[in-house]
């Protein structure tokens, strides 16, 4: 059963009822982690120089695929309360201590492709910063990033709860798994991020504060989502049926 956005947001708020603090932590240490070392790098190693600006970049890129093994075990947590199940703060650690290589892979293929794209606009960025055209550049270069990435994630939405579900799975298998589960679900996929916009754009009237309490909710229905395709709510709704449709028989 495709179940709707609205449905899908319903599913994560009854789960997130009352467990709101573990994941808004969660949240928080996120985004510090991926911040604070992005910030140190840029406010300390010198991008003056071609190999200055390379040097930060890749270390940037390092930390953003550390980033992402620490993200896939905030998905784990997720899932988990979506489930009903039990969840704890060490969930995020999750996907280090379990071949997190599969997840480093993955992301390192997006990242690959993305750059791979991206070089023909990048590459007069790095080596003439003075242009009159610096501006456009940049804000064509943000753009095809931006399509790049979302056309992947359209494709690869649940491939680290692939990961997460089967630890003996591998990331080519995973990534593989992904694209044909998402086949006829693509638009439902990205319309369900279109519909947190409005919520996106009124947390910035709060400095950003509101995110703590937005990105557990949105990663709660993108968890829900998963569940919903690989059919697990339907599972649960089934005995039901069945208890109802055998008392209806015994009033017969």
């Amino acid at each position: 059963m495709k179940r709707t956005s609205a449905s899908l947001k319903l599913i994560a708020r009854q789960q997130l009822s009352g467990n709101y603090g573990t994941p808004m932590a969660g949240i928080l240490l996120l985004g510090l982690c991926s911040f604070l070392p992005s910030f140190f790098i840029s406010s300390t190693m010198g991008t003056g120089t071609t190999m200055g600006l390379v040097t930060s970049q890749i270390l940037v890129y390092v930390i953003s695929l550390l980033v992402s093994v620490l993200k896939a075990g905030y998905s784990k947590m997720m899932v988990n309360i979506c489930r009903g199940e039990s969840f704890e703060g060490k969930d995020l650690a999750f996907a280090f201590t379990h071949h997190p290589d599969r997840f480093i892979i993955v992301h390192l293929i997006i990242l690959i492709v993305q750059f791979v794209i991206g070089l023909p606009f990048n590459i007069p960025l790095w080596t003439d910063s003075s242009s009159i055209s610096y501006i456009w550049l940049s804000v064509l270069a943000m753009c095809v990033d931006t399509i790049v990435a979302l056309v992947l994630n359209l494709f690869l939405a649940v491939t680290d709860y692939l990961l997460l579900d089967d630890i003996n799975l591998s990331a080519v298998d995973a990534m593989k798994k992904s694209c044909s589960l998402m086949k006829g679900n693509k638009w439902r996929y990205f319309y369900i991020n279109l519909s947190f916009i409005p919520l996106l754009l009124a947390s910035m009237l709060t400095c950003y504060i509101g995110l703590l309490w937005l990105m557990p909710y949105m990663e709660a229905t993108m968890a829900a989502f998963y569940l919903d395709l690989k059919g697990e709510f339907d599972k649960k709704e089934e005995p039901v049926i069945e208890l109802e449709t055998k008392e209806y028989e015994n009033l017969k």
